[in-house]
């Protein structure tokens, strides 16, 4: 907090917060200053704070596992980002960005995915979400010195010790 102080701080998956943790965070968010262990001085902050959860936070309420109050402190504007799998029009934009990043990032020559990769992406349930989209291509990438991804890279790249079927993606995260 107090290096983004006059800033903005991000907490990641607020909804894992143990309880304890929680009455400490509502605490410095309402009275906008904290002390710092085994000190006696407290300090002011002004910062802004982005949280953000894949966990269902009205059922953690439900369970008594988050505070409504803080939820309600921390609610002032709401986004629904929406899991991978649901926004399919978001998919190959993504892969094409990442891949750009990536290649730019390790100084590699820009790679495409070829179009059965490309439907199989489209079809695929994505359990891991954007995160799991972009590790993928990040590995193959980075194992790989080709021009274009294919379906061979991503068996190899899996590597389950079994050969992987054409469907490997929908059955492997739909009966997860």
């Amino acid at each position: 907090f107090e290096l983004a102080n006059s800033g903005t701080i991000f907490l990641d998956e607020i909804g894992d917060m143990p309880l304890d943790l929680q009455a400490t965070l509502l605490r410095v968010i309402e009275q906008k200053n904290f002390m710092r262990i085994g000190s006696n001085i407290s300090t002011d902050i002004d910062v802004r704070i982005i949280a953000a959860t894949n966990a269902n936070l009205i059922e953690k309420m439900r369970q008594k596992e988050f505070r409504k109050d803080l939820f309600y402190r921390l609610g002032i504007i709401r986004i629904n980002v929406p899991p991978l799998r649901e926004r399919k029009n978001d998919i190959l934009l993504l892969a094409e960005h990442f891949i750009r990043i990536i290649c730019n990032r390790i100084n590699k020559p820009l790679v495409s995915l070829s179009s059965e990769v490309k439907e199989i992406f489209m079809d695929y349930y994505w359990p891991g979400n954007v995160r799991e989209l972009q590790n993928l291509l990040e590995g193959i990438i980075q194992v790989y010195n080709e021009p274009i991804i294919t379906y061979k890279h991503i068996e190899n790249y899996i590597n389950t010790g079994v050969k992987l079927e054409k469907d490997f993606f929908n059955k492997y995260s739909k009966n997860d």
